[in-house]
């Protein structure tokens, strides 16, 4: 790997500038106010002296000759604001709300001086003329009110065009990441952010590498796109923002409890089981779900130093399919201090532990207890931040941050280095036996920032300049190992009477390096009722593999070997700029409607598996022909011959540590281009109502591409190598009986495993369209909530289908829906295929007689969404060296749906105060309608098991709260 000495010199200079130096990129972790002060005749005044005061140290700004003042980088919550001028009346606004991400403005109005102060009782607006992203800010009050289930993949599903795998009812589905989609790209596009520090682990790219205390948050913002051009990427971009200690000393705790005794009788009609299905127990039953936590901030010197800090835990005790255990332990505590060094400097130490103790991983209808992980392993997060304002025109933040991810997964049947235990089999029905895969792997990140904003006016326009440049290395090291020696029987797909797959494995030892260099501007013009952002962002992204060795197979008959690597480049790198274009425009003279239209270009993230794709201590495995001797125990005197290879092996080389895997060396990232249009109306100040419609095109899809040889000759597979090859059969649901077509390689064509990774030709086309309402808390009650449309297609030509055999997730049928599956063919929610073409998501409380003694507050959450696909499909091994595909019987994936869904969650509270002491007592219902959808089926149809009922969403249960306050 080269080194880039620029991109050095910037990170090295990013980080001197720490202690002495915000806003791209403070912006996810702050909000700002900007304003302007005027006469009654309407001409602007200069002099004006504007207090900000609330959280952190009270602030001061001169208006300039426009009249205008602005105040970056504000903490979120709620502020006061005093303007004076001599000569004029003072003016004050007590009860101005500041959020992540969004600008907020004022327009003051001085008059003559009539009285000492006019106080201005109205909300601040929440229309927001400066926005450049998609999506939506969550508060406090609506993370602490609605009746959620307490975890940031609930809040997600509450974004428009977002949709995640899985129902959690009550915290049943806290124990484990979500996977999710957000409009028109998967997760491998998701961005983690906490208090600005991107965490995203490149691992398991686009997931979160750690697990998080949910009243540790002030507000989580949910970015889905726009033209910010400090947002990387086209997919979502979860920004969860700490609370911090103020001028005042707060204390809060919470103990909340749920349990089986609260839980509801199964309500399942048995008519929707599968054919053949006989009973049904309930999945994911809740044993106890307990969630409790503390914490405390205030001042050590007032307007000056303050400290905060946290502490939680979550449990989560469940009973899955077959009454399997799986219990989860999340613990997490964080500190920040706050420090104003000088009236112009600002500077932030944070510090987040969060670990994640499981018991009973994937547990679920094909992995029994002992074929379940133990998992273990804490990320801690460190953070140094310091803002300088050189003047009112000129801010400057520098940060630098490390990350420490990694964990273990242990498989409850053990086995790992023992040559006599048992080797892993998947029986008939698809279940797996005896033990399971070991994995072990860590994942620490540095990153270093310097974001700034300048501002300056020309003619009739003002301007805001925003820059910035970031430096992130991620590093990947992972080891995995099956029990027993390295053997693994697949007797779900079998090829006659005791004749089953079966595949031999050497241990996987892998190690990656990805660095990512980002430089980035924007500049924000505004000429009276129009705003224009116009940006452009550069991003390199390049990986380099690492040292490692393996050793070889202990039954493999001369094919696996093992040996060491000396590392090297992967052969690319990524470079990509993107420009963004936005444009909002304000009707009339109380701007109450906007009109907006926005072009953003945005460029994947490279993880680590893709570095890593030629590297030789990667996956190594050949399939062989298990002759089983009737007892379904694989032992190494049932291993036949070699004759599909499929992971780093080939036939004419046997014994070597090879990876026939390439990768096009003028390899880019896939780029994603987005056009939105849409209209926000404010019909109270605290209330904004829009419609908005989102196009996308995804292009440069990675396509892994089978190298063929013929006549001594190596080069890539076309149309014509393919012949019909047997097809598959099978009984639909309803019972008609659907054919798949396979296709293999021609006679004197030959694959050996060697395939290329290259930007295919195929697509994908997103629309979507939304309706959304927001309501800030105020007048007694608040709402949020979305209603939207999509259509997700593939646009497929037909030179991009070599073979023609239609496989999941379905990318050979041009013009189907999009699917993505959540860890398809595995896990607990391995047929899970994630498409609706609708949902919707509704939050609200309203404040019933609160100046009442008996006064209570009630809450609501709606989420439905289209029920998702059954694609059903057969498992096919031809021996052709394809592997196992899992080949489509039916030619519209959406055909068949399981039924659509709706969860209603109700919450009931009693706020009482006792002097300095508040207490809230609360009871939520969640699944309150008690519905039982259906939520997977078995869509593999060669199984014993096929279109059985995998999950149906949990039953009604209730969860009793109390909260306390010290102030």
């Amino acid at each position: 790997m080269r080194t880039n000495l620029w991109r050095r010199f910037l990170a090295v200079f990013a980080l001197l500038l720490l202690v002495g130096t915000g806003s791209a990129y403070a912006q996810l972790q702050t909000g700002n106010l900007f304003g302007s002060v005027s006469d009654n005749e309407g001409a602007l005044l200069p002099g004006v002296t504007v207090t900000v005061s609330g959280v952190g140290a009270p602030q001061f700004q001169v208006t300039g000759a426009e009249g205008e003042f602005r105040f970056l980088s504000l903490s979120p919550g709620t502020y006061q604001l005093t303007a004076e001028l001599e000569g004029f009346s003072t003016v004050d606004y007590p009860n101005i709300a500041i959020s992540t991400g969004r600008n907020t403005t004022i327009e003051i109005t001085l008059t003559a001086a009539l009285e000492d102060v006019i106080t201005v009782t109205s909300e601040s607006p929440l229309l927001d003329q400066r926005k450049i992203t998609a999506g939506t800010t969550v508060s406090q009050v609506e993370l602490e009110k609605i009746p959620t289930a307490r975890d940031p993949w609930v809040i997600l599903q509450q974004t428009p065009g977002v949709l995640v795998d899985r129902v959690n009812v009550g915290g049943n589905e806290s124990g484990q990441q979500s996977a999710y989609i957000s409009p028109g790209t998967s997760e491998d596009n998701g961005v983690w952010a906490v208090d600005g520090v991107v965490i995203t682990d490149m691992g398991a790219i686009g997931s979160s590498p750690s697990y998080y205390n949910f009243d540790a948050f002030e507000e989580m913002q949910v970015t889905t796109g726009g033209t910010d051009v400090s947002l990387a990427t086209g997919g979502v971009t979860m920004n969860m923002v700490t609370k911090r200690g103020t001028n005042e000393w707060r204390a809060a705790g919470r103990y909340m409890w749920t349990d089986e005794s609260t839980q509801s009788s199964l309500d399942f009609d048995q008519g929707d089981l599968g054919a053949n299905q006989s009973d049904f127990e309930q999945g994911n039953q809740i044993v106890d779900v307990l969630d409790y936590g503390a914490d405390v901030g205030g001042p050590l010197v007032k307007d000056r130093l303050w400290i905060w800090g946290t502490y939680g835990v979550q449990e989560v005790d469940l009973l899955t399919l077959d009454d399997v255990s799986d219990f989860t332990e999340l613990e997490s505590y964080a500190a920040k201090l706050n420090a104003q060094l000088t009236p112009s400097n600002s500077a932030i130490a944070f510090y987040h532990y969060g670990d994640k103790i499981k018991t009973g991983r994937n547990a679920g209808p094909t992995r029994p207890q002992p074929t379940t992980w133990n998992q273990t392993g804490p990320t801690d997060i460190y953070k140094l931040e310091d803002t300088h304002i050189f003047s009112s025109s000129f801010y400057l933040t520098g940060m630098a941050s490390y990350v420490g991810g990694g964990f273990a997964l242990a498989p409850q049947g053990g086995g790992i280095g023992d040559p006599n235990f048992p080797n892993v089999i998947r029986d008939p029905d698809g279940v797996w036996q005896n033990s399971f895969l070991d994995f072990n792997t860590t994942r620490p990140q540095d990153q270093y920032k310097l974001d700034g904003s300048y501002f300056f006016n020309t003619g009739g326009a003002s301007h805001e300049l925003r820059f910035g440049v970031s430096y992130r290395e991620a590093q990947v090291d992972s080891f995995s190992a099956w029990p027993g020696n390295q053997l693994v029987g697949l007797a779900d797909i079998a090829f006659g009477p005791d004749q089953y797959l079966g595949f031999s494995r050497t241990d996987r030892n892998v190690s990656d390096t990805v660095e990512y260099t980002s430089l980035y501007v924007q500049d924000t013009l505004t000429f009276g009722n129009l705003t224009a952002n116009v940006g452009l962002r550069y991003d390199q992204q390049e990986g380099t593999n690492n040292a490692k060795s393996i050793p070889a197979a202990t039954v493999d008959q001369g094919l696996l070997t093992g040996g060491s690597f000396a590392g090297g480049d992967p052969g690319f790198e990524w470079e990509s700029i993107e420009p963004r274009l936005g444009l909002t425009y304000a009707l009339g003279e109380e701007r109450k409607t906007l009109l907006r239209a926005s072009y953003a270009r945005f460029a994947d993230q490279l993880g680590s598996g893709t570095v890593s794709t030629t590297n030789p201590t990667n996956y190594q495995y050949g399939y062989f022909t298990w002759y089983d001797n009737g007892d379904l125990i694989l032992t190494g005197d049932e291993v036949g011959p070699f004759f599909d290879f499929a992971g780093a092996v080939d036939p004419n080389r046997p014994g070597e540590l090879i990876n026939l895997s390439q990768i096009d060396p003028s390899l880019d990232a896939p780029t994603t281009e987005e056009l939105i249009v849409s209209v926000e109306h404010a019909l109270l100040p605290e209330f904004v109502v829009g419609a908005s419609v989102t196009l996308r095109n995804y292009t440069d899809i990675l396509e892994t591409e089978r190298l063929v040889s013929e006549n001594g000759v190596t080069r890539l597979h076309t149309r014509s190598d393919y012949v019909l090859d047997d097809p598959v059969t099978a009984t639909l649901p309803g019972g008609e009986t659907a054919t798949g077509l396979v296709y293999t390689l021609r006679p004197g064509v030959d694959f050996n495993n060697e395939t290329i990774l290259t930007n295919g030709d195929r697509e994908q086309d997103y629309l979507g369209i939304s309706l959304t309402f927001n309501k800030r808390l105020a007048n007694r009650w608040l709402l949020r909530g979305h209603v939207t449309w999509s259509d997700w297609e593939w646009d497929i030509p037909d030179s991009e289908i070599e073979d023609p055999t239609s496989t999941l997730p379905g990318a050979n049928l041009d013009g189907g829906a999009v699917l993505i599956g959540s860890g398809t063919g595995s896990g607990a929610k391995g047929d899970v295929f994630i498409n609706s073409n609708w949902a919707f998501d509704i939050s609200g409380m309203y404040q019933v007689a609160p100046d009442r003694p008996w006064g209570f507050n009630v809450a609501a959450n709606v989420n439905a969404r289209e029920g998702y696909p059954n694609p059903y499909n057969f498992n096919n091994n031809a021996g052709d060296g394809f592997g196992t595909r899992r080949v489509l019987l039916v030619d519209d994936v959406e055909r068949f749906r399981n039924d659509d869904l709706v969860i209603f969650n109700a919450r009931i509270e009693k706020e009482l105060t006792f002097n300095d002491l508040g207490v809230t007592l609360s009871i939520d219902a969640f699944n309150l309608t008690n519905e039982s959808t259906v939520l997977q089926r078995e869509t593999t149809l060669s199984l014993g098991s096929g279109d059985f009922v995998r999950e149906i969403v949990s039953p009604r249960i209730f969860r009793f709260g109390a909260r306390f306050s010290f102030r």
